[in-house]
């Protein structure tokens, strides 16, 4: 799966005229622009895509605020706010502020290889929503969650498909690709600013009849995740519940 990807200049069937990257930032100011500047930026002129970088300052307490009001790069936009809402706060907000025609997020650190973005524009099913999975065979874990997190994801992940009937093999990837007049969509009638709300965009796109395809990733465990296990998932469970509930509220007037 992984060792045919050559740059996107030369093996694109998936037609994006401009794509916005959403990265929702919390405490982030040690690697964000080491990110940016060793990876993201360096990938992206690559394979000459054109784009732009939303970053979101989600309430962070760190010095993130700091370095985004000195922060200039190309194509990269710093926005954020004072108080913390969640990871679906930031993403909703940056999804307010995009001008692509289609929109990505992603994790600020880098957990999924971005090479997953060259399959997506080498896809021609020119699905509506793509889905990074560390579950797929093709899959590689470069390194994997601890023992517990993995115990979580998977009852996360039994739970998710059997109250909506999904067949996903991964719903919590922090790597996804959407149509942006869907996504907006989407963000308009989001409820959830919590973890949760993959699955509330998820949910949304199933109701409405698009297409979602699921694609491999690379992906390796950040030792210096923020999430806490517990508090995350009495959270989570307790916003499925809210997004179950919710059903005629995600339904889009034009379906």
């Amino acid at each position: 799966m992984w060792s045919f990807l050559i740059p996107l200049c030369f093996n694109i069937c998936m037609e994006i005229k401009k794509l916005s990257i959403i990265v929702p930032c919390y405490n982030e100011g040690k690697k964000i622009r080491r990110n940016l500047e060793d990876k993201v930026l360096p990938f992206l002129r690559e394979r000459r895509i054109n784009f732009e970088i939303i970053l979101v300052n989600d309430g962070s307490k760190d010095n993130t605020k700091e370095l985004f009001n000195v922060l200039v790069l190309e194509n990269v936009r710093p926005l954020g706010y004072d108080q913390n809402r969640g990871k679906g706060g930031a993403v909703k907000y940056g999804i307010e502020q995009a001008t692509g025609d289609y929109i990505l997020f992603m994790d600020a650190d880098l957990s999924t290889d971005l090479k997953a973005l060259d399959l997506i524009y080498a896809d021609q099913d020119n699905a509506d929503m793509y889905i990074g999975s560390r579950h797929l065979k093709e899959s590689v874990l470069a390194k994997k969650q601890g023992l517990m997190r993995r115990f979580v994801g998977r009852s996360c992940r039994l739970i998710v498909n059997t109250a909506f009937k999904f067949k996903f093999k991964d719903t919590q990837c922090g790597f996804k690709l959407i149509r942006a007049d869907y996504a907006k969509e989407m963000a308009d009638r989001q409820i959830i600013n919590g973890f949760a709300f993959d699955v509330e965009y998820l949910y949304m796109a199933r109701l409405n009849n698009l297409k979602i395809k699921e694609i491999p990733v690379i992906w390796e465990n950040d030792e210096d995740s923020k999430v806490s296990t517990f508090k995350s998932s009495i959270r989570f469970f307790k916003d499925v519940r809210i997004i179950k509930k919710n059903k005629s509220n995600y339904l889009f007037a034009s379906k």
